[in-house]
């Protein structure tokens, strides 16, 4: 006898599935749901602190001090706080990291291990290239850089999804 349509056979059970990537799509949306649960209790570095009229502070209140300027070619310009994650820095001003929905997705939430968060740095200061970093780009210019490792210590300027 033949199965109704939507039944998978398998040797240990039978499971339903409305669709033949079913459990395909049910694997991402977890991912995805797994990925905002994480960062929803992540915490990143000193508590912001807004000014009078407001702008991001640090933690001592001092604005410019503490703040560093991050241009991203063909998007603007983005204020974060020194020594801040330069992934971390770009998701919170909504500036569009990824490639595509993959990206988007599959990426490893800030763990060096995908390179989808590849940037070029043009000029500034940064952190130096984790061995997570030389590893993801082995073969590339030693301007790119991934931007869950780079820590953004002063005013910099960077090209967002160099390769595209």
């Amino acid at each position: 006898r033949r199965p109704p349509f939507g039944w998978i056979e398998s040797t240990r059970r039978q499971t339903h599935c409305n669709f033949p990537h079913f459990t395909m799509l049910k694997t991402l949306a977890l991912i995805a749901i797994g990925a905002c649960a994480a960062d929803a209790f992540a915490v990143s570095g000193t508590p912001m602190l807004r000014s009078a009229n407001g702008q991001r502070a640090g933690a001592s209140g001092l604005c410019s001090l503490s703040m560093a300027k991050v241009n991203v070619q063909g998007v603007g310009q983005i204020e974060c706080d020194r020594e801040e994650v330069l992934r971390t820095a770009m998701l919170d001003n909504k500036v569009e990291l990824y490639y595509g929905m993959k990206g988007k997705l599959l990426n490893c939430n800030g763990g060096g291990q995908c390179g989808t968060c590849k940037v070029e740095l043009i000029k500034g200061n940064v952190s130096p290239r984790t061995d997570a970093e030389n590893k993801l780009l082995a073969g590339k210019p030693a301007s790119f850089r991934l931007a869950c490792q780079t820590l953004v210590m002063g005013d910099i300027e960077i090209r967002n999804k160099p390769d595209a």
